[in-house]
């Protein structure tokens, strides 16, 4: 393995940020092929619609274990070796999956899988933050963080031809060896962490429960809200926002081209709030997205009048709800010191993803009650406003650290 990298910037740090970004490439790609195949497992097996759901929740709960217990290990072994690890775990288990013969098999390749995915990006965001100066971190955390949908779209766009021709196990295949060949590539051109090998030991004596501690404690309990908060409303909004178009009155294209204008709006958003956040608070500009975040996802609800209304309103609430997530990765990496950003970040992103697990559940019990539309997102827009207080009370120094 390289050794650590003697300063910050130059061309390591553009080595760093790309690799950080293939491997948050292949995190997207194996976290979003369970739901572009689960249709074609639901037929091969004749499973009911009721049956998928916990298959999608396995991975969401690795994923929440793998950002508190794995994740950690990165600030005490060094992000490389731990990236590595996740790239192994992750990759290993979804190849695998190619080769479930049954139900239960596949949930628990796919709770294993999503142990190594939660691990990965915390410390892959806290290795580009290590190799970035203050005012390079928000736009660089960013630019790996679109990894995700890049991922997405990776993994959308090997499914046309793959599944008709191969089956659904010849994605699981392609998602598990990429990250197994990136292994090697990791270890002999990834340089750790400049302070890493230096706060290893420091890390080691304080670990978690430095993250409860006076001004540090403050911030988490924010950051941790925000992670929630915004990641409960971007899965509500993934996952219902095509649906809630029919409910509009809009047809199934329409209701698809609404979720391409949610998703396009989410991969705008995090580079342009990433560009603010260089030369303005932070906080303010996270803070700030959050409450026009509110006020678009309002607009959504309301925008039944015309389709065009409605693409606009979505793509808006896209831009500001995944730009906000990307940037909290990034005001996260600037709270905490190098001997526990990967631990901080893991943590934050474990809230997240508890949060994620509720936005769908949630929606699906808004319309099951019968609630008007226009209430679906008046609501979530109601709890972002949390997000934004949080946000706009963290303390002056994680301003300054960005």
């Amino acid at each position: 393995m390289r050794q650590a990298a003697s300063a910050v910037g130059g061309h390591a740090t553009v080595r760093v940020v790309a690799l950080c970004l293939l491997v948050i490439v292949l995190d997207g790609f194996d976290m979003l092929v369970i739901a572009l195949t689960a249709p074609a497992i639901a037929e091969d097996w004749a499973l009911t619609a009721q049956r998928l759901g916990p298959l999608f929740v396995a991975g969401i709960v690795g994923m929440i274990g793998g950002s508190v217990l794995i994740a950690p290990l990165g600030d005490r072994l060094g992000r490389v070796r731990v990236l590595m690890l996740c790239c192994g775990i992750f990759g290993a288990f979804c190849g695998l999956t190619a080769l479930a013969d049954e139900y239960w098999s596949l949930m628990v390749l796919r709770l294993l899988t999503g142990f190594g995915l939660g691990g990965a990006v915390p410390n892959a965001t806290a290795l580009i933050a290590d190799h970035a100066s203050p005012r390079q971190r928000p736009l660089l955390v960013s630019i790996g963080l679109v990894g995700f949908a890049l991922g997405g779209m990776l993994c959308a766009a090997l499914t046309v031809p793959l599944l008709p021709r191969f089956g659904w196990r010849s994605l699981y295949v392609v998602g598990g060896v990429l990250p197994l060949l990136l292994v090697p590539v990791l270890g002999r051109f990834l340089p750790e962490a400049p302070m890493t090998a230096f706060a290893s030991a420091q890390a080691r004596q304080r670990g978690v429960r430095q993250l409860f501690a006076g001004a540090l404690g403050h911030d988490s309990r924010r950051l941790w809200l925000g992670f929630f908060i915004n990641m409960m409303v971007m899965f509500f909004l993934a996952n219902w926002v095509p649906y809630l178009a029919r409910q509009a009155g809009f047809s199934a294209h329409q209701g698809s081209l609404a979720a391409l204008a949610l998703n396009l709006g989410g991969v705008v958003g995090p580079l342009v709030l990433a560009v603010l956040c260089r030369h303005l608070d932070a906080r303010r500009v996270v803070g700030g997205a959050f409450v026009l975040a509110a006020l678009c996802l309002t607009a959504v609800g309301y925008a039944t009048g015309g389709f065009v209304t409605y693409m606009i309103a979505a793509a808006l609430a896209g831009f500001f709800v995944f730009g906000a997530q990307i940037a909290l990765h990034a005001l996260a990496a600037a709270a905490y010191p190098t001997a526990l950003r990967a631990t901080g970040i893991g943590w934050a992103l474990g809230c997240g993803r508890v949060g994620s697990v509720f936005g769908p559940l949630l929606g699906g019990e808004l319309l099951r009650s019968g609630v008007p539309l226009q209430h679906y997102f008046s609501g979530f827009g109601g709890v972002v406003l949390l997000a934004a207080v949080a946000t706009f009370t963290l303390s002056v120094r994680v301003a300054r650290a960005t």
